[in-house]
Parts: C-alpha cells; sequence; structure tokens
C-alpha cells in the first residue's frame, strides 16, 4: 500500500509528480519558446556598423612589455594576424537541464595557442553584448533586421537552444559556432570588446612579447588584507582569519614562473606578482571563507580565490601544479638550487669577467646604448654625472645624458637606490631621483628609495647590490658602483694632472731633524682651525669648473704637515690620549665631537673631515663651507703616468700655449722646458711604469732570478706568453674629472652636487686607486638576476608608492623566448660559456621575505669546503670567526671554514694554498671608524682567540703562512717633483677557486653581507664548462677557462709581468713551492722597499701606539735623498703587491674605539 507522499510523487502513468511535475513543465515550455523562435530565425545576424575600422591602427610594437602596460588604451592581439579557432562539443557529466554541453574552444593566434571551456549560455552573453554595441552605432537591434537583408560576410550566431540539439546535431551546432566566432573576430570593435577578451580568456598581457604564453587566465574574486612582509616588522592583523571576507574581482593570468593580476576597471593595471618560489604552496580549500577556494603561498605575500564551481577550481588547481611540475619546477625544486638559493644552475650562459672599472663601465655603456625595452639598475651610491670612458669630456659618454637618451627613445628605466640616512653619509640620492626623473616629468625613468627607515625601523643596513640589467637579457654585476671614485685601469695611476706637464725632476732633501713632531702638528691644525683657517690655505676664488683648477694653498697661513701625520693620529684615535704625557698632545683627541656612524667602507660622508675633528670647535658639513678643503695625508700611494716622447713634445707645446700665465719670462720658460725634455730623452728611468714596460734581468731581486730561470730549458721553450698591449694615456683632459679625482684616506666626498670642482690638489695630492672586479652573464642567469630586481621593486612600490600607478609593478620575462640580441658588437673579446648560479643575502625588511636567505655565505662555505688546490680571495673586508658558537660578536663561518680546509691538507700532508688580499686600511677619514674596522680584520686574522692563525696553530700547524697569507696593494709615482705613494684601496668581492670556480658580486666576508638579515646582496657563482689541461701544485688538472684567465691576469698585475714579462715568469702553478716562495718575496720586497722610502702606514715595525706616534717623525729616503729612493723604487718594487702588516699594534689588547664615542656606542653589528 502506497502511503501518502508516494502518491504524490506519482501520478496515475507512475511517473514522478510534484516539483519534478513543475519541472518537466517548465522544460516544455521553454522547448516550445525555443522553437518557436528558431521557427521565426534560426540565425541572428551581428551586422559590421563601419567597415573603416577593419584596418588596424597600430603596429606589432604596441606589444611590446615596455610599451602596451602604459597604453592609455592597451593593445590585446597582434595587429593583421588572424585568429583560427576549432569547437569540439562534449556533454555534461549529470547533464544539465538548460545547458547540458560543454564546448572546448582552441585558438590559434599567431605562435600562441589555447583553449578554453564555455557553455551555450557563454557564448550568448557575449553575443548580447555586441548586440548593445551594434544598436548604439546603428539605433536598432540585430534582432530586427530581416533575413533578406542579411550580408554573407555578417556574423550569424545560432538561435536553437542547447535543449534542442541532440547528439546528432552536435557537430553541426559546433561548425555553426564557430563560423560565427571566426567572422565576428574579423571585426576590431567586436574583437577587442571586453565580453569578447572574457569569452576568450585572453588580456592585455596575453601576447606581449617576451612574457611567454598563459596557461590560464580568468575573472576570479580575491581575498584582500593578506600579509605582506616588510621592515623589520610585517603588517598589522587588523583582523583575524575569519573576519576576511571582503574579496574584490581581478583578472588573474597564470604564467610560466609566476601569477599576476590585472584590475580591469582601472585600465588593466598590473598588480603585485607571485613568484613560484622554494616555498611556493597550492592548496584547495572548500571553507576558506568561501566555497571552492585555492590559497596560495610564496615568501612574499598570501592570497586566497574563490572560484564558481568545483569544477573551475580544479581547473585552477590542475593548471597550477602542472606549472610547477614543468615550467616553474627549476624555481620550486630544491634539488635544483643548491645552497638554499632562490635561482637555479644555468647552464651555458655567455660570460665575460673585468679587472679594474675602466672596460667594465665602458661595456655598461655599450649595453645602455643597445637596450630596446627596459634598464634596470641598483647601486649603493650612484653619480649620474660619471663618465663612463675615458678621457673625454663629451656629454654623450655621462651616464644621465646616457639614460635621458634612451628614455626618450621609449626605454623605461627602473633605478633602485639605497636611501641613506641623511646626517650620516651624504649619497645625495634625492637629488639623484630628482635629476633623472626630472622632478617627476619624466615619465619613462623611475627611481625608487629605500628603506623607510622610521616604519620599517632599518637604520643600519644598507642596500649594498650593484647590478644594470639590459633588456632582462644582459646582466653586469660585481663591487663597481656607478658612482665616482671608482673608475680605474691596470695602471692604478696617482696623477692626473690633464693637460698640465707632471715635474718628474725630483726636488731637493726635505728631511729636517728639528722638524716639528706629530703633537706640534696637530697643536698647529688645532690652532689654525680656531682662528678660522683653513688646513689646506686654499683661498676662496672660485673654481673653473670646466677644468676643475684649485687654487694654490698660501702658505704663510698653513702649517706645514707631516706626510701620514693625520692617518697616525686617526689609527690611534681615543688611544692616542694614553700618551698624552710624552706626546703632548690635546685631550681633544680622545672623544671626537662628530664621529658619524658608517655603513660600508665606500662611504663617503657629509660630516666633518678627520683635522675637524681634532679641533675645538668640530665643523659639521653646510652650504656655507663649500670651499672647505682640509688636507689629511694618507697612507700615501703612487700613480703610474705613462708618457712616450711623443707625448712628452704635445706637452711641450701645450705649456708653451700658456706661458702668458708664467711668472717668469717667455725665455726662461722655453730654456727649460728643452732643457727638461733633452734630460728625458736621455733618462728613460724617469717613467715610475718603466718597471711595469721591463723587468730588468739584472735586477737586484735574487729570489724574482731565481725562480725565474728555474727549470729546464724545455720548459722555458714551452712557456706562451700572452702579449698585452700598454694602455694609451692621453694628456688631452682629465680621466678624473671634479669630484672623481678622490682620496679617502684624505677626505670624505663633499658637495658632490659641485661634481666638476676638485676637492683636491691635484699638484700635491695624489688620488687613490681602486681596485675591483666585475663581470657579466648573458642567458637565463640574467634573467634570474632580472628576476631579483623585480621581486624587490614590487615589494617596494607596494611598501612605498602603492596607490601612486605611474610608479608600476614589473614582470619578468619568460624563460622560453629566445635571446635574440647581437651581443658581439657589444665586447671586444670573446665569451667563455660556464654554468652560472646567481645567490643572494636578502631578509623580511629587504625584500619582502618571510625566510631569510644567505645562499652567498652557504656558496662561499661549499667552494671553500670542497676546493683541492688552493682558494684565492680578494676582499673589502675579511671579518670572520673560527667558532661561530662561541663567538658573540661574528657568526659567519668562513673563517671556520678556512680552518677545516687547511687542517685536512695538513693532516694529509698536501699542498693547499689561501691567497688573500685586502686594502691595506679602512677607507675613512673617520679616526674611529678605521679603529673598528681595522680592528675586527685583524681579530679573525691574527689576533685572539677566533682568529684563523691562533686557531690553526691550536691545531698543531707550526707556520700557518705555509697555508695561508695576506696581502694588501701599493702604488708610487713622482708628483710635482715629491715621491709620493699611495694604498691602492681594494673593494673587491671575490674569491677563485682551483681555477674552475669564482664567486664575484657586490658581497664583502663580514656578518653585514653573508648573514643575509642585514645588507642585501647578489653574486655569482660561477663554474667553467671549457675546460683545459694544467698543472696545479705539479699534478695535471683540469682547469677552465674563465677563472683561470682571470686568476693569472690578477697575478701577473700584482707581480708586475702583465704588461711585459721578460723572465718568462710562468704564473699557472700558484701551487708550488717555488712560485708560493717567489709570490711572497715580491711582496716582502715591495714591502721592504716601501717602507725605507716612505715609511708607510700601516706597518709591521708599528708594534704599539707609543712606536706610532713616533713612526712618521723616523727619517726616509724620499726625505733625506728622494733620487736614490726613487731609483730603489724603480729598480725593487714589483707590481703593486705588500704584505699585509699582520703585527701592525700586536702588542695592544684592544684598540677598538672608546665607549665615549658614537663609534664605540653603536652596535657591534655596524662593523662586524
Amino acid at each position: 500500500m502506497n502511503t501518502p507522499s508516494e502518491d504524490n510523487r506519482n501520478n496515475e502513468n507512475g511517473r514522478p509528480g510534484g516539483l519534478f511535475d513543475f519541472i518537466e513543465q517548465t522544460n516544455v515550455i521553454g522547448n516550445v519558446i525555443a522553437a518557436a523562435a528558431s521557427q521565426k530565425n534560426s540565425f541572428e545576424p551581428l551586422p559590421f556598423s563601419n567597415q573603416s575600422l577593419f584596418e588596424e591602427n597600430y603596429d606589432e610594437s604596441c606589444l611590446n612589455i615596455n610599451v602596451n602596460p602604459f597604453l592609455d588604451q592597451k593593445k590585446v592581439f597582434i595587429p593583421n594576424v588572424p585568429i583560427d579557432l576549432s569547437i569540439t562539443a562534449e556533454r555534461k557529466h549529470g547533464a544539465h537541464i538548460f545547458h547540458p554541453y560543454n564546448y572546448t574552444l582552441c585558438f590559434t593566434h599567431g605562435p600562441f595557442k589555447w583553449e578554453v571551456v564555455r557553455t551555450y549560455k557563454d557564448i550568448k552573453e557575449c553575443h548580447r553584448a555586441l548586440g548593445k554595441l551594434v544598436k548604439q552605432d546603428m539605433g536598432y537591434s540585430c534582432s530586427d533586421i530581416r533575413k533578406e537583408d542579411f550580408k554573407p560576410e555578417w556574423p550569424l550566431f545560432p538561435n536553437e537552444h542547447d535543449n534542442l540539439i541532440n547528439s546528432e546535431m552536435i557537430g553541426e551546432r559546433c561548425k555553426h559556432l564557430a563560423e560565427y566566432l571566426k567572422r565576428m573576430l574579423t571585426y576590431p570593435p567586436f574583437r577587442d570588446h571586453p565580453s569578447t577578451l572574457y569569452l576568450l580568456g585572453v588580456s592585455p598581457l596575453s601576447f606581449i612579447r617576451g612574457i611567454g604564453l598563459s596557461h590560464v587566465e580568468c575573472l576570479i574574486p580575491k581575498r584582500t588584507g593578506d600579509n605582506v612582509y616588510y621592515g623589520h616588522f610585517s603588517q598589522l592583523k587588523l583582523c583575524c582569519e575569519q573576519l576576511k571576507f571582503r574579496y574584490t574581482k581581478r583578472w588573474f593570468i597564470l604564467k610560466d614562473t609566476y601569477i599576476v593580476y590585472t584590475n580591469t576597471k582601472l585600465n588593466n593595471l598590473t598588480g603585485f606578482s607571485m613568484m613560484v618560489d622554494r616555498a611556493f604552496r597550492c592548496d584547495m580549500k572548500i571553507k576558506a571563507g568561501a566555497y571552492h577556494a585555492i590559497e596560495i603561498r610564496n615568501l612574499q605575500r598570501n592570497l586566497i580565490l574563490k572560484f564558481k564551481s568545483s569544477h573551475q577550481q580544479k581547473h585552477w588547481f590542475d593548471k597550477i601544479n602542472k606549472c610547477l611540475n614543468t615550467t616553474a619546477r627549476c624555481f620550486h625544486d630544491v634539488s635544483l638550487m643548491p645552497n638554499g638559493s632562490y635561482a637555479p644552475v644555468r647552464k651555458k650562459q655567455l660570460c665575460k669577467w673585468y679587472v679594474n672599472s675602466a672596460q667594465y663601465m665602458e661595456h655598461v655603456m655599450n649595453g645602455l646604448n643597445n637596450a630596446k625595452e627596459e634598464i634596470f639598475i641598483t647601486d649603493w651610491w650612484f653619480s649620474p654625472e660619471l663618465l663612463l670612458k675615458r678621457p673625454t669630456e663629451d656629454l654623450q659618454y655621462r651616464l644621465d645624458k646616457i639614460l635621458l637618451k634612451k628614455s626618450r627613445e621609449g626605454v623605461k628605466v627602473y633605478i633602485m637606490l639605497f636611501k641613506e640616512v641623511s646626517f650620516a653619509i651624504g649619497l645625495l640620492s634625492y637629488r639623484v631621483k630628482q635629476l633623472l626623473t626630472q622632478k617627476g616629468a619624466n615619465p619613462n625613468i623611475k627611481v625608487l628609495r629605500h628603506p623607510e627607515h622610521s616604519p620599517s625601523g632599518v637604520f643600519l643596513w644598507s642596500h649594498h647590490e650593484k647590478m644594470v640589467i639590459i633588456d632582462q637579457s644582459v646582466a653586469f654585476m660585481g663591487g663597481i658602483d656607478l658612482c665616482f671614485g671608482r673608475w680605474d685601469d691596470d695602471l692604478h695611476r696617482l696623477i692626473d694632472l690633464g693637460r698640465r706637464e707632471n715635474r718628474t725632476e725630483l726636488d731637493p732633501p726635505s728631511y729636517q731633524p728639528n722638524a716639528p713632531n706629530l703633537a706640534q702638528i696637530v697643536d698647529q691644525i688645532k690652532d689654525s682651525r680656531e682662528r678660522g683657517v683653513d688646513v689646506e690655505g686654499q683661498d676662496n676664488g672660485e673654481n673653473n669648473e670646466a677644468k676643475g683648477d684649485v687654487a694654490k694653498p698660501d702658505s704663510k697661513n698653513v702649517p706645514t704637515s707631516k706626510p701620514d701625520s693625520l692617518i697616525v693620529a686617526a689609527l690611534m684615535g681615543n688611544s692616542i690620549a694614553k700618551f698624552k704625557a710624552k706626546n703632548r698632545l690635546n685631550s681633544q683627541l680622545s672623544a671626537p665631537n662628530n664621529a658619524s656612524p658608517v655603513f660600508q667602507s665606500d662611504v663617503p660622508s657629509n660630516s666633518a673631515s678627520l683635522a675637524s675633528r681634532f679641533s675645538l670647535k668640530s665643523k659639521s658639513f653646510n652650504a656655507g663651507h663649500k670651499n672647505e678643503r682640509i688636507e689629511m695625508n694618507p697612507v700615501s700611494f703612487n700613480d703610474v703616468k705613462l708618457e712616450t716622447e711623443e707625448n712628452m713634445n704635445k706637452n711641450l707645446q701645450s705649456d708653451l700655449n700658456e706661458i702668458d700665465e708664467i711668472e717668469f719670462s717667455k725665455k726662461e720658460k722655453v730654456k727649460r722646458k728643452l732643457s727638461r725634455l733633452k734630460k728625458t730623452m736621455k733618462r728613460k728611468s724617469h717613467n715610475p711604469l718603466s718597471r711595469l714596460r721591463r723587468q730588468s734581468s739584472n735586477s737586484d731581486s735574487d729570489s724574482y732570478s731565481d725562480y725565474s730561470d728555474s727549470g729546464d730549458e724545455e720548459a722555458k721553450r714551452s712557456f706562451t706568453e700572452e702579449i698585452v698591449e700598454y694602455p694609451n694615456i692621453s694628456n688631452e683632459g682629465y680621466y678624473w674629472i671634479g669630484k672623481d679625482y678622490c682620496n679617502s684616506y684624505k677626505a670624505d666626498f663633499k658637495d658632490v652636487a659641485q661634481f666638476y670642482q676638485d676637492q683636491f690638489d691635484r699638484n700635491s695630492t695624489p688620488r687613490m686607486p681602486w681596485r675591483d672586479e666585475g663581470l657579466v652573464v648573458i642567458g637565463e642567469a640574467a634573467r634570474d638576476l632580472a628576476r631579483h630586481f623585480i621581486q624587490r621593486w614590487n615589494q617596494c612600490k607596494r611598501e612605498k608608492v602603492r596607490h601612486i600607478y605611474a610608479y608600476p609593478f614589473l614582470l619578468p620575462k619568460s624563460y622560453e623566448e629566445p635571446f635574440d640580441y647581437d651581443y658581439k658588437s657589444w665586447f671586444k673579446d670573446q665569451l667563455i660559456n660556464c654554468q652560472v648560479q646567481m645567490t643572494r643575502s636578502l631578509d623580511a625588511w629587504s625584500g619582502g621575505l618571510s625566510q631569510t636567505e644567505c645562499s652567498i655565505l652557504n656558496s662561499y662555505c661549499d667552494l671553500i669546503n670542497n676546493a683541492e688546490h688552493f682558494i684565492y680571495i680578494e676582499n673589502q673586508f675579511f671579518v670572520t670567526t673560527t667558532d661561530p658558537s662561541r663567538d658573540n660578536e661574528v657568526k659567519n663561518m668562513v673563517g671556520n671554514e678556512l680552518v677545516k680546509r687547511i687542517m685536512r691538507a695538513f693532516r694529509d700532508r698536501k699542498k693547499f694554498r689561501v691567497y688573500v688580499v685586502l686594502p691595506l686600511l679602512p677607507g675613512f677619514d673617520n679616526p674611529n671608524a678605521i679603529q673598528a674596522v681595522q680592528y675586527y680584520n685583524l681579530r679573525s686574522i691574527v689576533n685572539g682567540q677566533f682568529s684563523i692563525y691562533q686557531e690553526l696553530k691550536n691545531q698543531g700547524v707550526p707556520d700557518p703562512l705555509e697555508f695561508i697569507t695576506f696581502y694588501g696593494m701599493r702604488n708610487w709615482a713622482v708628483l710635482m717633483g715629491k715621491l709620493v705613494q699611495e694604498i691602492i684601496y681594494v673593494h673587491s668581492k671575490l674569491m677563485i677557486v682551483d681555477d674552475k670556480y669564482v664567486i664575484c658580486g657586490s658581497a664583502n666576508i663580514n656578518d653585514r653581507s653573508l648573514l643575509g638579515k642585514r645588507d642585501s646582496e647578489v653574486a655569482a657563482v660561477i663554474k667553467d664548462e671549457e675546460l683545459f689541461e694544467s698543472v696545479l701544485g705539479g699534478e695535471k688538472v683540469m682547469v677552465g677557462k674563465y677563472a683561470n684567465s682571470l686568476r693569472k691576469k690578477i697575478f701577473k698585475l700584482h707581480l708586475g709581468v702583465y704588461f711585459n714579462n721578460p723572465n718568462k715568469l710562468d704564473v699557472q702553478d700558484c701551487v708550488s713551492d717555488e712560485f708560493y716562495q717567489h709570490f711572497r718575496s715580491v711582496s716582502a720586497q715591495n714591502t721592504k722597499v716601501y717602507d725605507e722610502v716612505f715609511k708607510c702606514l700601516p706597518s709591521d715595525n708599528i708594534i704599539n701606539f707609543e712606536t706610532l706616534a713616533t713612526y712618521v717623525d723616523q727619517p726616509c729616503l724620499s726625505k733625506t735623498d728622494p733620487v736614490k729612493g726613487k731609483k730603489e723604487l724603480d729598480e725593487k718594487v714589483k707590481g703593486f703587491l705588500v704584505d699585509f702588516p699582520l703585527q701592525f699594534l700586536c702588542k695592544e689588547k684592544s684598540f677598538f674605539p672608546d665607549i665615549r664615542t658614537p663609534e664605540g656606542l653603536v652596535p657591534i653589528a655596524m662593523w662586524t
């Protein structure tokens, strides 16, 4: 017996009743209506209202990445390229009553192919939207057009409802729909309509050249208010996760290695792109504030997407996971990214190294001039007025003029600068931004300065990266900032007098036994400062901005200062107070008034120079003191000036044209010039470059000749020497104009805005040479570096200018796009195939990462641990420890890894060498900063329980010098009749291992650069692919072309055999006992000669502050017998190499700045 409910559900014929009857009746009514409509007109036309609109009004260049995202009316499709399509249908599982079929639309547009799944309803909604457009243009609707008025080229939309289409008719339906869409897509107003773009699943980012094919696109609601990390804090969570229910619709696009969205309501502005990284996750959630949601996470942010159906949710989830396993696998699979890097190892990359910055800057200039779409630049310090090619005053070679020219050509220029603490360091980054952006008027140059110190809590750290990226395809990087003071060549010259002639005849001896000592000099300086007299005694005459001339000092008002006297005071700092009674120094030396914190050793400062710190009233920088010049004698170094007889004649003629400016008569001037020229031609040894041109076979250096002549005659005959031409030194103008002629040991940069004005008297003050390395890489590795830049830019944009739409979010290029540039014309030398991995130091404050990355440190440790024969390190700092677990001040493990590798060689009784080259003194004019950095350098090498030498001795190594040695660099010259010398400031960040591996970048060997949480850094880890057989330690080994050629040039420059090698010195086997001892002997001899001639600082002869206070008063050849001193330098100094003074102040327990000074009060992390 049936129950009442069963009776209600079944009619008399046993068929379902109730709700099912209603649905069936509704369905029948719908079919009747649809049938009636189809009988009236089976197809509805979509007429073309304006035939002239068929012509495209734009070309393919509008689809470039630097053009299309910035257009008011963005272009979507490739002009004059048809869109082909095919349609297939599939009946739905559990078929829908009104829409039983899913249609798969497969499109082909030029090189792009994609497919979307749509229903008949989706296509009809698009047709209705286009019908409204027709009605606006023609004044009547599509349904009002009679059948006899149809035109054959019009699209005809099939009106039959899906319910009326059975399985036999579905093929014909697909043909009708395909024909309708093909015709409709030929008419640009229909094709570019938003409803058509939605139907096709395309956007203005779909066909942009370079960023690749979209895997899937769709309009999806996203949840806002998710965390984005920056500074030392993440954004505050104003509400709990359960209350975040506000969703906004955005057009999402899945590319090969990232997900990005555009705002359809704001001209399709590109939003923050979520890049695939090692922490990228995609999870399906049924209830996450929405049904059918996907949660996406990476190291920079979280995102939740809400879908209409489980089918759409699964479709996107599958597409994302497919992307992670294919095109984006290299950024997601940690096994492909060794040492915890964000980037994989890239094979067959084209690389070239640079020693010193002359050729580096010239090639950067070539790259900038050849840029087609985008230029990315990031620097610690950026000087727009920098000349990239020397010598010249032609503005076409000036950096800012090049960038402005490219911006006028439509190239987009993006620059990220470190935003300095203005009262501490004078980088003038705001001025740079105003100049390049033309105060915001230039739409193609965008400059961001970071960090904002107050909200982020970042005061001690800096963005220390240096890179120039051209079109995301060519990347220049290393330790070379595009700023003043960095340009230098292989000669490391100290002198740059331009068209003026340098007087090479030495003055008579200047040594006076009763001359004022250091205490008297400092007192004189203080007294003169109190009277308002400039230390250098320069008058207030106007400087010639065109030539950078400096007024001559007024000797009447200036006390005569001894060489290196102020450097002595700088090194002693507050400790000089200990010798107040003996040396009668003013107690003011114990607490400088205006010491300022420093971020890196390449820091120009706005603070007063060293001499002003010793006055009772220390002057801080202000506009009223812009002509002030303060003399600070550095650890002087010498210039190398190459002059031929032809150049001498040119100089003579140039000087003769200026005779009327000279005090004595014309006849006397001519006689003096002619006599000097005759002497010069007779005596070739006048030129300090002679030691680079030749190495005399009868040199006094026995160790040199012994090693050079060692070995059999067969080895000599088989030796092949690369011929290197001397640089062509021109006397037609300055190489270093204005502020570019600098010496940080004398005084830091001042009045940089007056860039054409000299800061030093070129007739008396030598410049400080600059040693640096860089590289260029072409290929996928360059895109990896560009990807890092884009991550930082987008994070900075979101943090600082989120709602300023003139500053866009950037997009990385696809790795599947070909590199179709003609790079061979950019570079003079052949590029070398290498494996390259980009590494970095990045954290929440510097890149918005939720996890700190320190892959540079990991790479250093890995290469050191796996080194087999030798390690060469050249770095600006050497601050490390041998026991990070017990050392409370220094934490990076470079020193620990070096000790472990040396101990392994010691136990196995194998040869293993470590060469380390450092700056002899930190590059500051701040006395306490010099003390602090030098303290930690020596603490890491030789002083204390955590030093490398002490740990090696504790573990049983009797002589650590047999395994690891430390060196510096110097040069000398004759400047206006006086012998001068100067430290070559080593700013490099380089390590070479076994002539097969190279690390080069911006990272110093200290905690600031390597721990990841402090300064942001980048570095390239390079492994040679072009190998050949060589010898190391007497064993035949395979070495690489890139690393070996780089190391050989560096060693030849060190030993003075790069330009000429008459004794056939072979630098190939740098592990053998003979070469190792020769390398050390050359350095020791150079050090000895420099000490005899100049009494250079620092020195192993200075073991305490008491010795330091009187050291510069001791007689030396440059004072007592300059002629003999010059002869010693000419004949015995080989190259630039000198010993690093490991015994310097060894008897002092600690010379770290006193707690009463600002440098002593700041956190230790500032200096480590």
